[in-house]
């Protein structure tokens, strides 16, 4: 917004419209009467001569006189002058590259060392520049043990200049802070961790004084945000609400604050732009905020209702002041664009103890004045008012009390201009070009109340707090704290005394109730805090209306406040009245301290704990609830909810016991049952349990289908007030929303129960097309809403599964009655793509589907369809292959790949794409993983021999051609076994499990049938090839040929012809066949020493015969094998 635009925004403080008030005219030094108050002065302070006067604000002269020198840089400057104050008690004047400092009272408290009582200034020189320099890059400061401050000025072009000490004004170093071209605007305050410089453009250097070698010098230290202001990929950024930062955003730095932080919160440093935008640092992390949108709304909520409108409504900062520890105080010019060009003013309070979720806490009106539109005002924060000035003016306005007068000073009739302004020591100063240092002074009757910075936002103002009809207004907490004796006594107490708005005795009672822990680390489940809190906010809502004759007040102790009792007679507004207490007592906790220290609670059905804000949260909701209900009772559809609260309060939907003089009441008609039920606002939602349990009250299917399309209007309206209600509760702040149970008496599942029952009854069994449609809409309305409420539940791995069958119950009915788009429409919000994967499949529409898996690519829909379809029937699996696996091949090969028993599968798309070195690899794996079937493995590596074969590049996998071999020939080994060793062993002709090699040795060599030759010992030889331990292999060859020895008798050899014995013997035989078929008996045949040592082989060995004719034979193999190599 352009402040130099005059158009329609007048000033009020315009020379053609200012009126004359008695005692305003400006007095000379010369004829000012001595200010005879003493507000905001000690008492042995020195009162300083009246220079502007009126009947609630006077401002006088403060500390010494101004030294010759500074009134002449004022009086005699060619350019620009600018003038600074420090809380440390000097001042400084700036014009041209003069600095000229001087210490404005005789004694100071200033942060380190008093200033001297002295009216001599110091003059210094500031860097070359071309630019202007300003009061605003200059801080004279204090350093630890020094009796004289020490000073910093910046050029615009970034050049500082450190005067250690500003007595010797020829003893300086010049650093430079390499800025890149961009121009130095402000330079805070001086505190522990240095200096801050913040550009225009909100780059932030720390300046922090030093000593190196002996020297001072200023080590400066940038930090630096990614892409420059409000730009950037990678860095922290939280907005206060969903939204972006507006393109049109003024950038301008408005301001820098530095705020110390307290306990374990690290100092922070915060530059606000005009946009409004706020950049924090904290520590080394930089968080970015846009503040536009949540200051509008707070704004509008507070003073534009009911006619605020956000999108005509500009926000704009102005200025910027620290507010404690942890918080910014925020001048903002507003202007209704829609209604009125005139600007408006508001101070608006940020608590920035959170650094990712900054709040806005409250925006008080600056009540009584429209502005000017010449020059923007800054501002200071007094107790109940704040201080706006330009140049021109000086204007006192309230931010407490709505028809309070402003009261304002024009300095610019008297030739004066303000230079500057500075809150030091709690005494709000002012410097004047033509007096100097200024005190401001209040004669204020109001009564005394918080500043703009501790109010909270949603706080009543004096002038409101009597409005309605809540009885705690009428309570005196004085009274009630000489009786309480327990924490939600003492904890009410404190509470009316925050409304009452009496801080010190609130902030006594709370500090005794609930001191400070050590650490809030840890968050208790059920602490004396956390019950006292809901116990209140519980009782609150559930308070008997004060001014109805028909309901008794609650006994009992004097501790037992009805903090949410109203004088109303009418539900409405006893509701209303209940929502503001809550509101109210909400606010209490904030501003106390205690919201942030609210650990955890038990819930009281469902089981299982929630935090106590997600609890608070609920109760809102709950009120929510019953004033929704109450709205709607008076219409069309009453029957339905009262019979639903009788059912509650009378029939079999009770789940409280009312005290018996509730009872009695409403048996004797005295109580409606809708007095007693909205009475107890906190369990409102036993109402919408019992509307979707009710019976149709007639056995007729269009009668059944108003009914329930009827109680399905109501509770969508209800819960759809709930969803306001909750996102309202979480923009101002909460971050944990309600989240509603799911036991047997919760209203979650009453309502799939419900919207299952109007689908497959009462929609099925409705004869008239239009009414059916409705209930069908209806129920895809509830369903929408239930599903949101249930969202929660998909958080957790415990409780997942309920929150997938409460979506399948919901979803499920609509496609069963041939309401697919409604189905898929549900399915696509809550992201059941299973579901949508079987709609689209089941209607062969595979166009959609892949729209489906293009949209939620990064959501894992693809992944969920490929398992729906790999688990389902061949014509599915051949659908995966033929059709998916085209447009997701790479997706798809990638999840096949990702389990065993997807191999086949894998094999499958492997060949669909020509792909078959890589498809016999997969075959030849699953060859090698085969252990169930051995037919089945000589399938699979015939296919990957097949796929080989095929291949392109035969030669590009010899390891795959080695391992299918070796599995066919496997199997090839195992179904020649001899048949009498399949029946020993129980083996099935047709086919067999895949029997390891080592055990098919065994079979043989184990085996007692005579029916053996020496062809089956020659396969057990052959198996041992498989055995990949060369010792275990050696062994088992070994063995097999013992085996074939003993199956001869050996006893009855003719030593006189070997040579016969040789054709007779199966051991030979089998050597004679090893060697026929091209086999290595050098490897394969074990030496004769292992043969007449093996201890199977005792008996024979000890036959002399045996002996030779074992010996000879083996003569026999070796001159074979010496002819062969001869020859």
């Amino acid at each position: 917004m352009d402040f130099g635009s005059q158009g329609a925004m007048r000033s009020p403080f315009s020379p053609r419209v200012r009126q004359s008030i008695t005692g305003r005219r400006p007095l000379g030094l010369s004829s000012a009467k001595k200010n005879q108050s003493k507000f905001m002065q000690s008492p042995g302070e020195q009162t300083g001569d009246v220079v502007y006067k009126t009947p609630m604000t006077t401002i006088e002269t403060y500390g010494m006189p101004l030294p010759v020198m500074v009134t002449e840089a004022l009086t005699f400057a060619s350019g620009e002058v600018s003038v600074r104050m420090s809380p440390c008690g000097w001042c400084w004047v700036v014009s041209g590259r003069r600095v000229v400092t001087w210490a404005r009272a005789p004694s100071s408290s200033g942060t380190s060392s008093p200033a001297p009582g002295s009216t001599i200034a110091r003059e210094l020189t500031l860097p070359q520049t071309d630019l202007a320099h300003k009061a605003d890059l200059v801080v004279v400061f204090y350093e630890d043990g020094a009796q004289m401050p020490s000073c910093i000025g910046v050029s615009p072009e970034g050049t500082v200049r450190y005067w250690p000490s500003v007595g010797q004004e020829g003893v300086y170093v010049d650093v430079s802070c390499e800025l890149a071209g961009q121009e130095c605007e402000r330079l805070s305050d001086y505190t522990t961790d240095g200096l801050v410089l913040a550009t225009t453009t909100c780059t932030v250097v720390m300046l922090t004084p030093t000593v190196v070698d002996g020297r001072a010098t200023v080590a400066c230290r940038t930090l630096r945000p990614p892409s420059g202001w409000l730009g950037g990929i990678g860095r922290r950024v939280s907005l206060l609400f969903f939204g972006s930062m507006p393109a049109h955003a003024d950038t301008k730095l408005v301001g820098v604050v530095a705020l110390p932080g307290s306990g374990e919160t690290e100092s922070s440093i915060a530059l606000v732009s005009g946009g409004p935008a706020l950049q924090l640092w904290r520590g080394a992390d930089l968080h970015e905020h846009e503040l536009r949108r949540p200051l509008t709304e707070a704004y509008a909520r507070d003073h534009l209702a009911p006619h605020g409108d956000l999108n005509s409504l500009e926000i704009m900062a102005l200025d910027v002041r620290a507010s404690g520890n942890n918080g910014l105080l925020l001048l903002i010019a507003t202007v209704n664009v829609a209604r009125s060009p005139e600007m408006r003013y508001a101070i608006a309070h940020i608590s920035v103890e959170d650094p990712l979720r900054p709040r806005v806490t409250s925006v008080v009106s600056a009540r009584g004045w429209a502005g000017d539109a010449e020059e923007p005002p800054r501002f200071l924060p007094l107790a109940h008012r704040a201080l706006l000035y330009t140049s021109k003016y000086i204007a006192i306005v309230s931010t407490t009390v709505s028809n309070d007068k402003v009261d304002f000073i024009d300095v610019c009739g008297a030739h004066d201009r303000i230079l500057g302004a500075e809150l030091c020591g709690g005494v709000p100063l002012l410097f004047s070009a033509k007096h100097g240092v200024l005190a401001l002074l209040c004669h204020d009757n109001m009564v005394p109340t918080p500043s703009v910075c501790e109010s909270p936002m949603g706080s009543p103002c004096p002038s409101d707090m009597y409005d309605g009809n809540l009885s705690l207004y009428e309570i005196d907490p004085n009274e009630v704290s000489m009786v309480t004796r327990d924490a939600c006594g003492k904890l009410k107490t404190a509470f009316l005394f925050h409304v009452r708005r009496d801080a010190v005795s609130c902030r006594a009672l709370v500090d005794e109730l609930f001191p400070a822990p050590a650490s809030l680390d840890e968050r208790d489940v059920d602490s004396v805090l956390d019950r006292t809190v809901l116990t209140i906010a519980t009782e609150m809502l559930d308070d008997v209306p004060a001014g109805d004759p028909r309901w008794k007040q609650r006994g009992g102790p004097a501790t037992n406040i009805s903090l949410g009792s109203s004088a109303a007679l009418q539900v409405p507004v006893q509701l209303r009245d209940k929502q503001r207490a809550f509101t109210l007592f909400v606010d209490f906790l904030r501003a106390v301290g205690l919201w942030q220290r609210l650990g955890l609670v038990t819930r009281e059905s469902g089981g299982g704990v929630i935090s106590t804000e997600s609890a608070l949260g609920g109760l809102a909701e709950q009120l929510a609830i019953a004033i929704e209900l109450r709205k709607l009772q008076q219409g069309a559809d009453a029957q339905l909810i009262d019979a639903a609260i009788y059912q509650v309060v009378c029939g079999d939907e009770q789940s409280i016991e009312e005290e018996d003089w509730v009872e009695e009441a409403l048996a004797s008609g005295a109580l409606s049952p809708s007095d007693a039920c909205y009475r107890r606002a906190a369990r409102a939602g036993r109402v919408l349990r019992a509307l979707a349990r009710a019976k149709p009250p007639v056995d007729d299917a269009r009668q059944h289908a108003h009914h329930v399309a009827a109680t399905i209007r109501i509770l969508t309206k209800v819960l759809t007030s709930v969803h306001k209600v909750r996102a309202q509760w979480q923009s101002n702040g909460n971050t944990t929303p309600y989240t509603p149970s799911v036991g047997p008496r919760a209203l979650l599942p009453a309502l799939v129960d419900l919207h299952k029952r109007a689908l497959t009854q009462c929609a099925h069994n409705c004869p008239e097309p239009s009414l059916r449609a409705a209930v069908y809409e209806a129920a895809g309305a509830l369903a929408d809403l239930v599903l949101a409420d249930a969202q929660h539940l998909d958080r957790s791995s415990h409780t997942q599964h309920l929150y997938e069958r409460m979506r399948r119950d919901c979803i499920q009915p609509f496609i069963d009655e041939g309401q697919v788009e409604r189905a898929a429409a549900l399915a696509e919000k809550f992201k059941d793509f299973e579901l949508l994967v079987e709609m689209c499949v089941n209607s062969d529409d595979y166009d959609r589907l892949f729209s489906y898996i293009d949209k939620y690519s990064n959501e894992g829909i693809a992944e969920i369809t490929f398992g729906w379809l790999a688990q389902r029937s061949g014509a599915h699996r051949a659908a995966l292959v033929r059709r998916v696996a085209p447009r997701w091949g790479t997706a798809l090969n990638a999840w096949l790949a990702a389990a065993p028993d997807r191999a086949a599968l894998l094999a499958l798309t492997q060949l669909q794409h020509g792909r078959h070195a890589a498809a016999a690899n997969v075959l030849a794996t699953l060859a090698d993983e085969e252990t169930a079937s051995v037919n089945r493995m000589i399938t699979t590596a015939s296919l990957a021999k097949l796929c080989l074969t095929a291949s392109d590049e035969p030669d590009a996998a010899p390891d795959t051609w080695a391992r299918v071999e070796a599995r066919l020939a496997l199997g090839e080994l195992t179904a020649a076994l001899p048949r009498d060793i399949r029946l020993h062993h129980g083996l099935d002709d047709a086919d067999t499990r895949v029997l390891p090699p080592e055990e098919l040795v065994q079979m043989y060599i184990e085996s007692e049938s005579t029916a053996l030759t020496e062809y089956d010992y020659k396969k057990a030889l052959d198996l041992t090839d498989f055995i990949q331990d060369m010792e275990r292999r050696d062994d088992l060859r070994l063995r097999v040929w013992c085996a074939c020895i003993r199956r001869d008798d050996w006893s009855s050899c003719r030593v006189d012809a070997p040579g016969d014995e040789l054709q007779h013997k199966m051991f030979f035989r089998l050597i004679d066949l090893v060697h026929i078929m091209g086999g290595d008996l050098e490897l394969l045949l074990p030496p004769v020493e292992d043969i007449l040592t093996a201890p199977e082989l005792a008996e024979q060995v000890s036959d002399s015969r045996f002996r030779f004719i074992i010996k000879y034979g083996y003569e026999c193999v070796d001159t074979t094998r010496n002819v062969m190599i001869e020859g």
